[in-house]
């Protein structure tokens, strides 16, 4: 996968939080350890402004993750947890694919903010929460990229 969203961002530290290299050159067993031993939790404030333009709040009300919970180990340099960490991804694994399907990053970010009837009305960042929200998401790009009807 060729994506912008790695191409146009730089690297988020020292820990394998970088967007290319969680993306791109880790293997999947790889980015499980970097999920489950927790990125740093600057991946968040980097994801909501730089990819998805939007704020941080919104951001985690849309994957479902504690403001102030977050937003301390911002400011305190700390790792999410793996839990916290996997759910970033999910938003990492989604723009990514839609960037594909869509060509275009900054149409790839506007489509995780907008309302979906495939998503009853959701949208797609609102429900990246839980794997099924996930999984339904995935099948809704993977469709488009094949051109099947959802």
């Amino acid at each position: 996968m060729a994506s912008a969203i790695a191409a146009s961002t730089g690297g988020l530290g020292a820990q394998p939080d970088d967007f290319d290299l969680f993306l791109r050159r880790m293997g999947a067993l790889e980015q499980r350890k970097a999920i489950r031993e927790g990125m740093d939790a600057t991946i968040v404030e980097r994801v909501a402004k730089e990819l998805l333009r939007i704020p941080v709040q919104t951001l985690l009300n849309g994957i479902g993750l504690p403001s102030s919970t977050v937003l301390r180990k911002i400011s305190k340099h700390e790792r999410l947890s793996g839990t916290e960490s996997d759910r970033v991804a999910r938003v990492l694994y989604v723009l990514e694919l839609a960037t594909d399907v869509l060509e275009d990053a900054k149409l790839a970010a506007q489509w995780m903010q907008k309302p979906l009837f495939e998503l009853d009305g959701m949208k797609p960042l609102e429900v990246l929460d839980s794997q099924p929200g996930y999984d339904r998401v995935k099948d809704i790009l993977m469709r488009a990229a094949f051109g099947i009807p959802v």
